[in-house]
């Protein structure tokens, strides 16, 4: 059970150093001897988290076969069938996100305690995270094995094809998780990592306006049992070798990674606990730039608000994959238009568009929140949250302008009055609703729990605390209801120009 140390600290008894097993089983003792949780509570917590995620679970399931139904009943000369479109870049996505997910948190991680109590110490390493690295892969496996599955019941109804596509899911998901933790002992290769799952994301939304050319692009050959089966021996192999790797080099994790790991995710925990989206982007941004170190300056030009306004585009240009996101968000409304729901088409372009444009406002955020700052500057702060503001509608415009075929013929879906707006109209409208959103969600000020407490089936929450969460979001709905209900154009164009003026002065 113990290990014995070279160096005694007295003569005659040598220092021992109990293993990691024998460590865990004291750890596991003194947490029971000291819970005073009971066996009722565990439950009503088990009943809880098995209720929302079977709710979210039935909620999600319902809305996505109803879209499905919506999309096969497309039979037109200008559709295209969803079977052939959707399931392969969906998962080449999904998996490119999750990548990065897992190389922006850790993926493995510890808490600041851990670090300095456990890590610090002369125990064995490798035996204290070998048991969270195999329940990252455990879960890989389980996601993996049920994601890929889906995918395929979209394409095929094969059983063979099926089971052979859970089996390479499965593989898919340990080679993931696996590269995950080899990269994160080593910064060059954990950022080559992330560069490649933006390069996926991007890759997989810009094929898609290839549809548009008529182009025969997609097939449906990968989901018959013998490239899945190809699939699931590769993926297997290679999951085999990466996790002896982690086996061998998982205990050579420097502390500091683990421990940042750790304080990113207990940071994004109370993130989603308050409900401050805001916090989230700021906590990510800033352990990116701490990552990547000093920065090559830039000169920038004019002066006054021209000046600050270009410095802000320069400083939106220092992050090129959140552009190259934007612009591959722009498939988006362009397949679904293409697969037959244009019904959804000018709501998911404002949608796509905010979460698109959004990120290019973190001047104009923490301009908002910082008085102190908004004074080293000698003009007012009207004239200087729109300098800031600048970029972003610039980026709105174009990105409106970009996704407007795919928008214009699509409005009057309710109501069917006179005539569909002018193509002018709808791009302005597309354009002050999408600034709107976004320069209103990055104004807000930092979420206040002062005040009086209001009784709600989630708790207790502070007045206003809802509006606070929705600003942003509410606009940027708000303003696309005329052109999705086809009104007249007067209303359709005034209201989103007006919720932006309100946005810009007032936020």
């Amino acid at each position: 059970m113990t290990a014995r140390v070279g160096a005694p600290s007295t003569p005659g008894r040598p220092i021992t150093v109990p293993t990691s097993r024998h460590l865990r089983r004291e750890l596991r003792q003194r947490r029971r001897d000291h819970s005073n949780r009971t066996l009722g509570q565990a439950l009503d917590d088990l009943y809880l988290w098995l209720f929302a995620v079977l709710m979210v679970g039935s909620m999600a399931g319902t809305t996505l076969s109803r879209a499905w139904l919506e999309i096969a009943r497309c039979s037109g000369p200008g559709c295209v069938d969803a079977r052939l479109v959707l399931p392969l870049p969906l998962g080449a996505a999904v998996l490119a996100l999750a990548v990065r997910t897992l190389v922006a948190l850790g993926p493995m991680v510890a808490s600041r305690a851990s670090g300095t109590f456990l890590l610090s110490t002369p125990v064995d390493r490798r035996g204290l995270l070998l048991r969270p690295a195999a329940a990252l892969m455990a879960g890989a496996i389980v996601l993996g094995a049920g994601l890929v599955s889906v995918l395929v019941l979209l394409t095929s109804s094969h059983p063979v094809a099926i089971g052979a596509g859970a089996l390479a899911g499965a593989g898919v998901g340990v080679v993931a998780v696996a590269a995950s933790i080899l990269a994160q002992g080593a910064p060059k290769v954990r950022r080559a990592l992330g560069i490649g799952c933006d390069v996926v994301v991007v890759a997989t939304l810009a094929v898609v306006p290839l549809l548009l050319l008529d182009r025969a692009v997609w097939s449906t050959a990968w989901a018959r049992p013998g490239p899945l089966v190809a699939c699931a021996a590769v993926a297997a192999v290679v999951a085999v070798a990466l996790v002896a790797a982690v086996v061998r080099r998982i205990g050579r994790l420097p502390r500091r990674e683990l421990v940042a790991g750790g304080e990113l995710l207990s940071g994004l925990a109370g993130a989603a606990a308050s409900l401050d989206t805001s916090m989230v982007s700021d906590l990510l941004v800033a352990r990116r730039f701490r990552q990547r170190g000093a920065g090559r300056t830039l000169r920038g030009h004019g002066s006054g608000l021209v000046g600050v306004a270009v410095r802000e585009a320069q400083r939106s240009l220092r992050s090129p994959q959140r552009l190259a996101l934007a612009v591959g968000l722009l498939a988006v409304p362009y397949a679904v238009d293409r697969i037959g729901v244009p019904t959804l088409t000018p709501l998911l372009a404002v949608v796509v568009g905010y979460l698109a444009l959004r990120p290019l406002g973190g001047g104009l955020h923490v301009i908002a929140r910082s008085a102190g700052l908004r004074r080293a500057f000698p003009v007012a702060d009207r004239p200087l949250r729109i300098a800031f503001a600048a970029p972003l509608l610039a980026a709105a415009v174009l990105w409106a302008l970009a996704a407007l075929p795919a928008v214009t013929g699509n409005s009057m879906l309710v109501f069917g009055f006179s005539a569909p707006e002018p193509a002018a109209v709808t791009w302005l409208a597309l354009a002050a609703t999408i600034a709107a959103g976004g320069i209103r969600s990055v104004t807000r000020q930092r979420v206040s729990y002062d005040g009086a407490l209001i009784s709600t089936p989630a708790g207790a929450l502070p007045a206003g605390f809802v509006a606070q969460i929705f600003r942003g979001p509410d606009f940027a709905l708000v303003g696309i209801v005329p052109l999705v209900f086809g009104l007249p154009w007067v209303l359709a164009l005034g209201l989103p120009l007006a919720l932006l003026a309100f946005a810009a002065f007032r936020g």
